[in-house]
């Protein structure tokens, strides 16, 4: 069998076409646009360009009109359209000679480049104790050829757990190309210990169009140590120090302070806890008698309670911590006084005795009285000397009350055996106790 082969092809000339060119990205500003090319008489070239909007939807912006062979791009609005494109439209003449296509090009401003780096970066400290501050310093640059306009600058920390919370955000009105600018940020460690980390975010809004975001981040890690020291705790009775056994006055002032060397504020009024024989008094059903007030510096915190006691013994023990929860003492600081609503004269007597003539009388007080007198006699029960001591010189429990040891006309007294007699006054009360005292030089 024979066959045959027929050749159906033909060659025909195109009087039009066009050529699509790449696409052009990432401009903050279109400029000038410039071609090369040969037109034969008769024939054209129509370049049209397109632009592409950032949800990558297309427009058609028309024909560029060239002139020696430039054309001005100024019309399209980069923040629009940050991409676009060329379609060169070919048309033959008449005789088909087609128009010759060589190149085209175009000016624009690219856009700015934020950033920083390990350089630029720097802290003070890469392990604190909790409740120091920590510094932290780092410089944005800007090392695109455009202004960056309006952006954000935010400092977090990340948490062991990866939680993160906010510490320091600024808007940056605008930084210029080859621009730079410092940033100082100071973070109190107060929150907790652990393993931190700063997470330095440029631009966290994303407003920016920028080639390369992964230098728009930079971590800097470091470590809160635990502060272990024990707050510790003073108690005054009317601005004074008393030993256990004490008395005191029955609405005396006792001001509780807390000292505390952590750097961490106290702020709560659990920081310290009230027992008067054992129940406890609470700031919330005694507002009147009981105050807190918090410092900065030590004492830290300083309660103020002014009970209204009546006759008896009493046990007042005062537990404190700090705000990292460290106590004082478990078990407490204990006062045990006495109270006394009568004036009464306890424990009289005086030392050195025998003395060689300088002596202090000695005594206890329940409640101070209006006055104490001291009188000395002789054996024979002359009077010598009288001592009258006013009630502000006088202070609850102990007093001590000078004596040099001469009579009332300033002579020294001769060696012996003496009496003397120490009064209290408390309004129509009056009580005495006599003792002995000797003279041996």
């Amino acid at each position: 069998m024979l066959f045959r082969s027929i050749d159906t092809s033909k060659e025909s000339l195109a009087t039009n076409g066009y050529l699509q060119l790449p696409k052009i990205q990432n401009s903050v500003e279109w400029q000038r646009a410039f071609k090369t090319d040969s037109i034969p008489s008769g024939a054209s070239l129509d370049y049209i360009v397109r632009g592409y909007k950032s949800d990558n939807s297309i427009d058609t912006l028309g024909s560029l009109t060239f002139v020696s062979d430039s054309a001005d791009l100024s019309f399209i609005d980069a923040k629009i359209y940050p991409k676009i494109d060329f379609a060169v439209q070919f048309t033959a003449n008449e005789s088909f000679e087609s128009p010759k296509f060589k190149s085209l090009g175009c000016n624009f401003i690219p856009p700015p480049e934020l950033g920083t780096n390990y350089q630029v970066v720097s802290s003070t400290a890469d392990t604190v104790l909790i409740g120091e501050d920590v510094g932290l310093q780092f410089y944005v640059y800007n090392v695109g050829e455009s202004a960056a306009d309006s952006f954000n600058v935010k400092v977090e920390i990340i948490n062991e757990d990866n939680s993160r919370n906010t510490i320091f955000e600024q808007t940056v009105d605008s930084l210029g190309s080859e621009q730079r600018k410092l940033f100082n940020v100071t973070y109190n460690t107060s929150s907790g210990t652990g393993e931190k980390t700063f997470l330095i975010n440029i631009d966290s809004d994303n407003k920016i169009t920028e080639l390369y975001e992964d230098n728009n981040f930079y971590t800097v890690p470091f470590y809160i140590k635990p502060d272990t020291s024990r707050p510790s705790l003073e108690i005054t009775f009317n601005g004074n120090d008393i030993l256990n056994g004490e008395y005191i006055s029955s609405n005396p002032e006792i001001r509780i302070e807390l000292n505390d060397e952590t750097l961490l504020p106290i702020n709560d009024t659990s920081a310290v806890t009230i027992f008067l024989n054992d129940v406890p008094v609470y700031y919330a059903s005694n507002p009147n008698i009981l105050t807190y007030e918090f410092n900065s510096e030590n004492p830290k915190a300083v309660v103020t309670y002014k009970p209204v006691l009546e006759d008896g013994d009493y046990y007042l023990t005062v537990f404190g911590k700090n705000s990292l929860d460290n106590i004082a003492d478990s078990s407490g600081l204990e006062k045990h006084f006495l109270v006394s609503n009568e004036a009464k004269l306890l424990y009289v007597y005086n030392y050195p005795n025998p003395t060689s003539g300088e002596t202090y009388f000695t005594f206890k007080l329940t409640q101070i009285p209006d006055e104490i007198r001291i009188r000395i006699f002789t054996i024979a029960g002359r009077l010598i000397k009288e001592i009258d001591v006013p009630s502000t010189d006088l202070r609850y429990d102990f007093n001590k009350i000078y004596w040099d040891g001469r009579d009332a006309d300033g002579d020294i007294l001769a060696n012996g055996v003496y009496l003397y007699k120490v009064i209290l006054t408390a309004g129509t009360k009056q009580e005495g106790i006599t003792q002995k005292l000797a003279i041996v030089r």
